[in-house]
């Protein structure tokens, strides 16, 4: 239990409440320093109130409150997960639920903060991927879901301005926010370099961007807000890709069903850049996946892609993307260290197409269009940003007796 939590048992805050408690109250707190926070009693099982913090948008606050529930997709990072709870400890959320990655790591964490948090685990031993969030929402109370890692929590002021946005548009369904790359000490290592979510959302624009936000083509999933309407409307993320383009898959499907995708960069978002693991736990991984994390995720990802453009795009489209984005994922893997990775992905892309077969739901030509916006054109900007930053590391400090003849200028 925090200071955001309202308990009618406490002296520490007033709270309106003439009656004993009923289920579904709400309860408002008289609280300066939390204006427009209230708090859903509801009837526990042994007869008492279990609290159920609500936010009601502030001290522009219209409507009823709105209910948020977080959903962490675990994978492995005890600590970090540990830091994200304590961080929500302190934000407006009803509800913290914890998708397990099937090795019960994240139980030590998640039952320090047993009174808004618990751990959902269906099947001990199995990684379940997106599939786990998908379980989190169903299971989940909120109208809204908070969409974090286990090393991804959101600024001070973030939920808030989030909940606003959903506020003015009736329609929106997902809003991704600004992710803060950040080290164990807090420090800022990238924000709106090429290749980071702000710069592909922003399309390489840094000046000008409305305080309402712009329409989005995909989210940072581990740093966003869904109306858990919508999502269940649409199905979730889609498991048979397991991890990788999972949002870009619901953004599109979201986007067929008439619901808006917005990127909101006035909602912060801090994700930790841990540490690698040790050498045991290496190798314990790599020997659990059969190849090494990094060749795993450039394969799910390039099959995912295959799979993105059949199911949601026109015949001939797809026809046309498929190989365009199969050059570029190429290239990636030479690049990386990795080109196994590339055959490998084609290959489960041809070889499980079974599992995809029957979901193909093409979108129209219109849709397409706001469905892309200038994705194709943001990749090759940022293949060109990649061979420029190589090109800088391989090419040898001048001498200094160039240097000096380039500060003069050419001696005629």
């Amino acid at each position: 239990m925090n200071e955001n939590d309202v308990n009618p048992c406490s002296d520490r805050r007033t709270v309106e409440m003439a009656e004993p408690c009923q289920p579904d109250a709400v309860l408002v707190a008289h609280d300066d320093d939390n204006i427009g926070a209230s708090v859903q009693h509801r009837a526990a099982p042994d007869g008492g109130c279990a609290p159920v913090r609500r936010y009601s948008g502030g001290t522009e606050a219209r409507g009823a409150p709105v209910s948020i529930s977080a959903v962490i997709l675990a994978h492995r990072r005890v600590r970090e997960l540990g830091l994200v709870l304590d961080r929500l400890a302190e934000l407006p959320v009803s509800e913290i639920l914890v998708a397990g990655d099937g090795t019960r790591r994240a139980a030590t964490p998640v039952a320090s903060h047993g009174d808004v948090a618990r751990l959902i685990e269906p099947q001990p031993g199995v990684d379940l991927g997106v599939a786990g969030r998908n379980i989190a929402a169903r299971q989940a109370t909120g109208e809204l879901l908070l969409m974090l890692d286990d090393d991804s929590y959101p600024l001070p002021g973030s939920v808030e301005t989030m909940v606003e946005a959903f506020r003015r548009r009736p329609r929106l369904g997902i809003v991704g926010g600004l992710v803060r790359e950040v080290d164990s000490d807090g420090r800022i290592v990238s924000e709106t370099e090429p290749g980071t979510f702000d710069w592909f959302l922003r399309a390489g624009a840094i000046e000008g961007m409305p305080h309402h936000g712009i329409p989005a083509i995909f989210f940072p999933e581990g740093a966003c807000m869904i109306r858990r309407e919508a999502f269940l409307e649409v199905g979730g993320f889609f498991e048979p890709y397991y991890l990788t383009l999972s949002e870009l898959d619901l953004a599109t499907r979201m986007l067929a069903r008439g619901w808006d995708v917005r990127y909101l960069p006035d909602a912060g978002f801090n994700h930790i850049k841990h540490e690698p693991p040790n050498s045991d736990e290496l190798i314990q991984d790599q020997r659990q996946l059969g190849l090494s994390s990094n060749h795993l995720k450039l394969q799910l990802r390039i099959r995912n892609q295959v799979w993105y453009f059949w199911m949601r795009f026109p015949v001939m489209l797809a026809v046309r993307r498929i190989p365009a984005y199969l050059a570029f994922d190429l290239l990636e893997c030479v690049y990386r260290g990795v080109p196994t990775a590339w055959l490998a992905g084609v290959r489960a892309a041809w070889r499980e197409r079974g599992r995809v077969r029957h979901a193909r739901a093409p979108l129209s030509r219109d849709l397409v269009r706001r469905a892309e916006l200038n994705r194709g054109r943001m990749h090759v900007r940022l293949l060109a940003a990649t061979v420029q930053a190589r090109w800088r590391t391989w090419r040898p400090a001048p001498s200094p007796d160039l240097a000096g003849r380039t500060a003069r200028g050419p001696e005629l």
